[in-house]
């Protein structure tokens, strides 16, 4: 058995309002799963014998503050459950909010030496041009979105430049590199062309694309990847969103259906949860 699986959500979780109203956060009900971020992962890993849980940080908050959001979700979770460590199975910023969860944790050494391995999927380890774009062309919407109480910080955690920045720290190299003997570090990326992302993503995935090559919509593979070492390898066929099993009617013409999606990256996760620590 391994141990307890956290499920750790990206910058903006678009399933926040139906969310709220449905409470889908730990639901043990695979008709209300299914319309969870992580769209019935959770209990198909519970179907076959993992403990599993969902975070749950501040909805496009910058990265310290949904870092310290997931550090105490953990201690919930290690508390609750009586744990020794647990996996993290992260989408997204969900795997730069773990990151910067251990690095902050580093002197208290609560919950950095509890964590048995961290996985990302899409992971922008190395930023993302297009919250470069963004930033450069939308910079003014982040203050006025905080004067009316909307925080939207973590678009600067985003960027390659800082993203960059934190990457090539010494004491996070140093850090990370002394992690790896206790944490089981691997990523995957997605990889999806043009014509079957996501309508709203061919924007993105065309800045992306000119920058950095193959992506996902969202997250380029070689930012995805981290480090070689680390690296699982792509999942084909797949944009940001059908990487949680959700799928949309502009890929009709694709090589699957919905049921064809969902079981196939249902089965991206429980492989990847049967090779956990």
């Amino acid at each position: 058995m391994t141990f307890p699986i956290v499920l750790a959500h990206g910058v903006c979780r678009f399933d926040q309002v139906w969310n709220k109203a449905l409470d889908l956060d730990n639901c043990d009900d695979e008709n209300k799963d299914r319309w969870h971020y992580f769209k019935g992962i959770r209990t198909m890993l519970l179907k076959k014998g993992h403990q599993v849980f969902h975070s749950k940080v501040s909805w496009a908050a910058g990265v310290d503050q949904r870092a310290e959001d997931l550090r105490v979700n953990l201690q919930a979770i290690l508390q609750k459950t009586g744990a020794k460590k647990l996996n993290i199975i992260a989408h997204s910023m969900g795997g730069l909010d773990t990151r910067h969860m251990l690095f902050n944790d580093r002197r208290q050494g609560q919950i950095h030496k509890r964590i048995a391995s961290l996985t990302t999927i899409s992971t922008p380890h190395w930023g993302s041009p297009f919250a470069d774009w963004g930033i450069h062309n939308l910079s003014y919407v982040i203050p006025i979105a905080g004067k009316i109480g909307l925080d939207l910080e973590a678009f600067k955690n985003l960027t390659v430049k800082e993203c960059t920045r934190f990457n090539q720290m010494q004491t996070v190299i140093d850090f990370e590199n002394d992690c790896a003997a206790t944490i089981k570090f691997q990523t995957y990326a997605g990889r999806q062309n043009f014509w079957r992302v996501f309508g709203p993503l061919k924007l993105s995935f065309y800045i992306i694309e000119k920058k950095e090559g193959d992506n996902d919509g969202l997250v380029s593979v070689q930012s995805a990847k981290w480090q070689e070492s680390y690296f699982k390898g792509v999942i084909e066929d797949a944009d940001h969103f059908n990487e949680l099993g959700w799928w949309d009617s502009g890929q009709l013409l694709g090589p699957e259906n919905e049921a064809g999606l969902v079981k196939r990256i249902h089965a991206k996760y429980a492989e990847i949860a049967a090779d956990l620590p």
